[in-house]
């Protein structure tokens, strides 16, 4: 991976997110964004539906799996293990210890965690990916919001009517 990517630890509802719209390659779309999925999240796709897209992703270069072995990436894993779910506390070790982005959805403990442990800064959800491709001039924000009514459909509801509301999605004006 280049030096000047961005690395993104992403969690499986993410995953879900994008493979519910069909648009899981988005991730290898994204400029300046590489995406690794610990292993733990690719045994959490359970669905086989969703792990075949997710196989195809990862075959097709799209994200990458990693395997945690480094012992300070597997204490910090058995530490958040204790307070949130396998995938979720992986991705959070690999995001600390390498100083890397996590993306995920999730609430409570790990959202409460991540922005402890990482700050908010390095912190994205399925909304922020979708402004990432829009400011990417990937999807537009038709698209997007196509996408978020499929989402809701599947009980993913963001706490927004459409990302035309969302100030600053493009360059600094709404589109």
């Amino acid at each position: 991976m280049a030096s000047t990517q961005r690395v993104v630890v992403t969690d499986a509802n993410i995953l879900i997110n994008l493979i519910h719209v069909g648009r899981l390659e988005m991730l290898g779309q994204l400029p300046g964004h590489d995406f690794i999925v610990p292993e733990q999240v690719v045994l959490e796709v359970t669905d086989p539906g969703q792990a075949k897209a997710l196989q195809t992703a990862l075959d097709a270069g799209f994200v990458s799996q990693e395997t945690i072995t480094d012992p300070t990436e597997l204490a910090l894993n058995a530490q958040h293990q204790k307070i949130m779910g396998k995938g979720e506390a992986a991705c959070l070790a690999i995001a600390e210890h390498r100083c890397l982005l996590v993306a995920g959805d999730e609430k409570g403990a790990f959202l409460r965690t991540a922005r402890q442990r990482l700050g908010s800064d390095r912190l994205l959800n399925t909304a922020g990916l979708f402004i990432l491709a829009i400011r990417a001039s990937i999807i537009t924000v038709e698209e997007a919001d196509q996408m978020k009514a499929t989402l809701a459909q599947n009980r993913f509801v963001m706490k927004f009517t459409s990302f035309k509301d969302i100030k600053d999605v493009i360059g600094g004006t709404k589109k």
